[in-house]
This record gives C-alpha cells, structure tokens and sequence, in this order.
C-alpha cells in the first residue's frame, strides 16, 4: 500500500478508534498523537482507546489527555492499530468486530500482517519514522506539537539515541522535527529526568530487588505491583527501570519483572548478545525487537520465573 492510497482511505471515512500495545511507550504514545491530529485536521471523528494508562513523562505532550482507558461501547468505520506486532498484544479482546476495517501500521518484525491494510517496516527504528514519512510523502505540514510527538517517539524508541537502531536516517528526520518545533531538550527532560518524589522511592525498592542468575549473564529486578499503592506511586513511575537491568559488565539478558498473583509480565532487554524479542516469542502474545522485548506468563512469580530462566538458559547454550 503506498501512502495515497493510505490517506485516500483515511479521507473516505468518517469515524475512528486509535489503539496500540499493553504498557504504552513513547512510540506508542506520539504516534497515536499524530495520526490524531491529523485525522482531526481533516474533519474525523477519533477515539483513542489503550488497555493501559498514559506513562505520567508523556502528559506533557499537547492532547495527551485524550488518551483513555475507557472501553468504547460502539463500532467505528477503521480501526488503527499502531505500533503493534499482534492483537494479542493489545490487551483487549473485543476487537475483531469493533469496525469495518483495520489497518495495521507498525515496525516490529515479528508482525502477524493481522489487518485489512498492512504497513510494516521492520527496518525504522519506530513507527513514528513511518508516520513522518506518510507526512512528508503527502505533503502534510504539521504544526510545532505533533513535531514534538513525533519527535518523542523516535527518541524514546532509541534509548535516547543509544540503541543501535540510531542511524544517520534517524538523526536527519529528527533534525527536521527539531526545525518544525520540537524542543529536544525539553522533551528529553520530561521522558527521562522527571520524577516524582513517591516514583524514585519506588525505583529505590526496586533497585534493592537487583539478582544475577546463570553464572552472571541475566541481571533481574522485580516489582510487586501491589507496592505500587503502598508507595502512593503510579504505574507508569517505573517505566524505564528494565534499561538499568544490562547495566552490568557481562550480562547478556535483563529482565524487569511486574507481578501480581498470578500473572507475571517480562520487560526484556539486552545489548544484542541475545535477540531477547525470540525469546518474548516463545510465551504466547509477548513478542518486540532483538534488545527490547516483552511477554507475560500466568503464573505466580517463582514459576513465571524458572520457566523464563529455563528459556533463556536454552537460547544461552545454544548462542
């Protein structure tokens, strides 16, 4: 599908719903963000509809209080699925008959192509890079505040331009976000160094979680979520603990892990010595990219955990 035909049938429709993974990123996020603007600018009605909450270093973003956890009860003309390898992934179930037509817009390379219209490119660094793209192709301008969204996702699907997906490509359309408005700085400071006083108490206690399994090569830190409230911080106020857990010399996976009874969700990562998105794959719905990955297994935390570690102890051999 070129990007025309994308926005010819974004223009023959009336009524949207916007979604996209569990545990929502910055991808996700601005993303979301700017095909809402868009769609607005051209006359649409939108919703935007996500299983989890808006990380709090997001709502500084402009029409980030759109963003809802309220099931809509209704069916739409599209439903937009962006940044999501799989329905699965969503975190909902209602979603095969809440509209006519599905289109899938997104940049994992594990992506199951599940909608009527698929736009998939595993080779940009996020799909943020795709939105931009369809913008440019079709001469789009857009204003100062989606430059920033844009701009966020790129940044935060990086590491901060840390991760080896940052290539010349990516810094040039950054450069460009940054000429339409987007404040690096600012951006910079409200996804990575802005806390709450209650959410580093949270860190502080998940820190102190810190264990090495198989001889030293998968670092671990855990999170009941129950702590959470107990703290009087919010989900969100851990995201981006799972980076510190490769922070060691020797590590090949890190594993952040958020429980309640039983259910146990994996944040994976790794510097590339092991493709941690492979090893997501092995539990049903979980899935991502080779450093950055993640997959939840129903069960209690010490057997969610052996059987994790019993995966990663394979993939350790036989690398």
């Amino acid at each position: 599908m070129t990007w025309t035909e994308l926005d010819d049938i974004l223009k023959s429709k009336q009524s949207f719903l916007l979604s996209s993974h569990v545990s929502l990123d910055g991808d996700c996020v601005g993303t979301q963000l700017a095909v809402y603007w868009y769609l607005n600018s051209i006359g649409k009605e939108v919703v935007i509809y996500n299983h989890d909450p808006l990380p709090h270093k997001f709502a500084f973003l402009k029409n980030a209080d759109v963003l809802d956890t309220k099931h809509p009860q209704r069916r739409f003309d599209v439903f937009c699925i962006l940044d999501c390898s799989n329905p699965n992934r969503l975190g909902w179930k209602e979603h095969d008959a809440i509209a006519d037509t599905t289109i899938n817009i997104d940049h994992h390379r594990d992506n199951t192509h599940f909608a009527d219209h698929n736009i998939v490119d595993e080779k940009v660094a996020a799909t943020a890079e795709l939105i931009y793209g369809f913008f440019v192709s079709e001469s789009i301008d857009f204003p100062d505040y989606v430059a920033a969204a844009l701009y966020t996702a790129i940044m935060t699907d990086t590491g901060g331009f840390r991760f080896s997906n940052t290539n010349a490509t990516v810094l040039r359309i950054c450069a460009d976000l940054a000429d339409r408005g987007a404040d690096c700085a600012t951006i910079y400071q409200h996804a990575y160094d802005s806390h709450s006083s209650n959410g580093l108490l949270l860190w502080a206690k998940i820190w102190s979680t810190t264990r090495f399994y198989l001889n030293n090569q998968v670092c671990s830190m855990e999170l009941p979520l129950s702590l959470i409230d107990e703290i009087g911080a919010t989900y969100s106020d851990s995201e981006g603990i799972a980076d510190r857990t490769v922070l060691a010399r020797g590590v090949a996976v890190g594993m952040f892990i958020k429980h309640k009874k039983n259910e146990t969700h994996f944040s994976l990562r790794s510097r590339e010595v092991l493709d941690v998105g492979k090893i997501a794959q092995k539990i049903p719905g979980g899935g991502g990219h080779a450093s950055a990955a993640g997959c939840t297994i129903y069960k209690p935390l010490e057997e969610a955990r052996r059987e994790m570690l019993d995966i990663i102890a394979k993939e350790l051999q036989s690398d």
